[in-house]
């Protein structure tokens, strides 16, 4: 998201704009989510949960660098989009969570795959209210 450019300067968005944001990063971690579903069917973990404020990533199997380099991308997506709402409105939680269809899981010899999969991404912002987007893809790649 950018801010609105206008004859007098750039316009802060409004507290609306939150569920977009949510939606943005729902959309990039789901496009990138390759190794997070590997190691989902590796250790039959099912769901991971990141606090996007904190960069902390559970359960600790999914704590790794190259899977804390998505989070990260997707902490400095938030961050920047955050710091473009007009005051005082902030996001004080960002919590994304990811539950892997990894009960259905297939390959061709080539790729394998898993079925369907839910990404959740909640944004509080500084009066309590919950921003929630559900992202489901119906078949994720899994790449390790």
């Amino acid at each position: 998201m950018e801010t609105i450019d206008t004859p007098f300067g750039q316009k802060k968005l409004g507290r609306k704009y939150i569920k977009s944001f949510a939606s943005g990063i729902a959309h990039m971690f789901a496009c990138s989510a390759h190794h997070y579903a590997w190691l989902a069917y590796q250790h039959r973990l099912p769901t991971v949960t990141i606090d996007l404020l904190e960069l902390q990533i559970g359960p600790a199997e999914f704590d790794i660098e190259r899977n804390r380099i998505l989070a990260g991308m997707c902490q400095s997506t938030l961050l920047r989009n955050a710091g473009q709402l007009a005051p005082p409105a902030t996001i004080v939680s960002a919590m994304l969570s990811a539950h892997f269809g990894i009960d259905d899981y297939s390959e061709n010899g080539r790729f394998a795959w898993i079925g369907n999969s839910v990404f959740t991404v909640i944004l509080t912002d500084d009066r309590g209210k919950e921003w929630r987007v559900d992202l489901e893809e119906e078949k994720i790649l899994v790449d390790d």
